[in-house]
């Protein structure tokens, strides 16, 4: 009873609130991943990488950032995709004029990194893939909105550069 009463003391419920809400912070760091099972430091990680404007400095400056993921992870342990839809989809059409960014696509492809594009961004647009640079049939998803929705789904940690 001793508790109840401090905490219908002054200050006393907002200090039971907190002392709630820490014991579920600590919960969330400690506690088992979802499936019972915890991540293992050598699991592959799945990223995907989100870029929809149309800014050629953002798209190099998203490349990069992401090449500087595989760095620090090392190519081995990374499942990376890109998923491109509205003005993303220009960054493969700037890449088919500007060598430093067709350059660093190269290179990540290098690296197993997926470029997929938004199949109604091109539709909409009048895009071919034909239009972008080294875009296959492969690379085309629906939707790019959906794909993003089924990797996160899938387990694919989501990045927007």
């Amino acid at each position: 009873m001793k508790v109840l009463s401090f905490l219908l003391r002054r200050g006393g419920l907002l200090a039971g609130a907190l002392f709630v809400l820490s014991l579920g912070v600590t919960w969330a760091l400690f506690a088992p991943e979802p499936n019972g099972v915890a991540a293992d430091a050598d699991d592959t990680l799945q990223v995907v990488y989100h870029i929809n404007a149309d800014d050629p400095a953002l798209h190099l400056n998203a490349l990069r950032n992401l090449q500087n993921h595989i760095d620090g992870s090392g190519v081995d342990r990374l499942e990376i995709k890109v998923v491109m839809h509205g003005g993303g989809v220009n960054l493969l059409q700037y890449a088919n004029d500007e060598p430093d960014l067709r350059a660093t696509v190269d290179t990540l492809k290098m690296q197993d990194v997926r470029f997929l594009v938004c199949g109604n961004t091109l539709d909409k647009r009048g895009i071919g893939l034909d239009d972008l640079y080294d875009a296959q049939p492969e690379d085309r998803v629906p939707s790019g909105i959906g794909e993003l929705t089924r990797l996160q789904r899938a387990g694919y940690t989501y990045i927007k550069p």
